[in-house]
């Protein structure tokens, strides 16, 4: 876990040495203690009773108390504790969690719907007479300025993500185990690998957005072939489909081993790749869950704001003048800076503690985080 400076990682959150692939396992039981990640020999020779004072031989022992110094109890989580913890991060920890998605929605959110505002503009004052007389010069340029609107909104978004998915990484990192962050602390600890998760960010869209393209293409070609050729080509297309996601999913908790590991881009790739294999499915799913509550949530918060400004065009087109509303555009952008301040924290968070999860399942992560809190507290 990176420090408060920001200039390094506690052993806590270190990659284990060799984590690129498993080592082989000793010829017989090695003297002294177990190694990182895998549990101690027993201290009782096989077959051996408990001694005086212990439980009864072959009755339940109690099980020991749940060690949980922070949002989340130091084993492998469940579905329940990962979304539980998310909240509870929000709940622990309002002022950076909130606090910085907050300063990067509005930012972001300012930006787009100045973009917005210009970009729709001669779209929409177009009229009868305009048409006439070089009608198609001028849709073509609003239609232009829409399509950089655009452009510029999504790498809005990406720069967005990156941060608050940095941001949250680090606030997780010490909600797990119950230690302080505040909001200075936390954009301190980000700051340094800021343009690195930017990176990760644009290599992950560009290895989904290829393969997905590469179908696309692959496809309306064989389309245009004929009916034979459309059959296949709709095969083609939902396969590349099905591999951009399975991609997708594999690198993507690529920006949380990048922000706790304090690894390089390749790196942080490659140890996401190796952390989701053998549990794609539950990775997938989690990931689809958190999206679907997300977004359903977001819907529900939106709404009202919308509706408050459907009083031209649907709260957009002035009727009279035909323009874009101040009024529109103000509750359609306070409604955006609402709803990614509380929504995106949780599905960042969520995508957060599914990294501890995969490292707790596949490293034994839990172990290094109770020696740590211990040594702490």
């Amino acid at each position: 876990m990176s420090t408060p400076d920001g200039s390094g990682t506690s052993d806590g959150w270190a990659a284990p040495a060799g984590w690129g692939g498993p080592s082989e396992p000793a010829p017989g039981p090695a003297s002294g203690p177990a190694a990182y990640g895998q549990p101690a020999a027993p201290s009782q020779a096989y077959g051996q009773a408990p001694g005086y004072g212990g439980g009864p031989y072959g009755g339940w022992a109690p099980r020991p108390p749940e060690h949980k110094p922070g949002v989340v109890p130091l084993r492998p989580l469940g579905l329940g504790e990962v979304l539980d913890g998310a909240v509870g991060v929000l709940r622990r920890y309002p002022r950076p969690a909130l606090g910085i998605a907050a300063i990067v929605a509005v930012v972001s959110v300012l930006i787009q719907t100045v973009i917005t505002a210009t970009a729709l503009r001669p779209f929409l004052q177009l009229d009868a007479q305009s048409l006439e007389s070089g009608g198609a010069a001028a849709i073509e340029g609003a239609i232009g300025g829409a399509v950089a609107g655009g452009a510029v909104a999504l790498i809005l978004a990406v720069l967005s993500g990156a941060v608050l998915t940095g941001a949250l990484t680090v606030v997780v990192g010490k909600a797990v185990l119950g230690e302080p962050m505040s909001l200075a602390q936390t954009w301190s600890s980000v700051r340094p690998v800021l343009l690195k998760l930017i990176g990760v960010s644009l290599l992950v869209g560009a290895v989904v957005g290829g393969v997905l393209l590469a179908g696309t293409v692959v496809g309306a070609l064989l389309i245009s072939l004929g009916a034979a050729g459309a059959v296949l080509g709709v095969l083609v297309f939902l396969t590349t489909a099905a591999a951009g996601l399975y991609a997708y999913v594999r690198l993507s908790l690529a920006p949380c081993a990048l922000v706790l590991e304090r690894s390089g881009m390749r790196a942080s790739l490659t140890r996401s790749s190796v952390l989701v294999k053998g549990d794609w499915w539950r990775v997938f799913g989690i990931l689809l869950l958190v999206l679907v509550i997300g977004s359903f949530v977001s819907l529900t918060l939106q709404l009202p704001f919308e509706a408050l400004g459907a009083g031209s065009f649907g709260g957009i087109v002035d009727a009279e003048r035909n323009v874009l509303t101040a009024r529109s555009l103000a509750l359609s952008a306070i409604g955006s800076i609402v709803t990614a301040t509380l929504i995106t924290p949780f599905t960042a968070g969520a995508r957060a503690l599914l990294y501890v999860d995969r490292r707790m399942r596949a490293e034994g992560l839990d172990v290094a985080l109770a020696a740590a809190a211990s040594n702490r507290s």
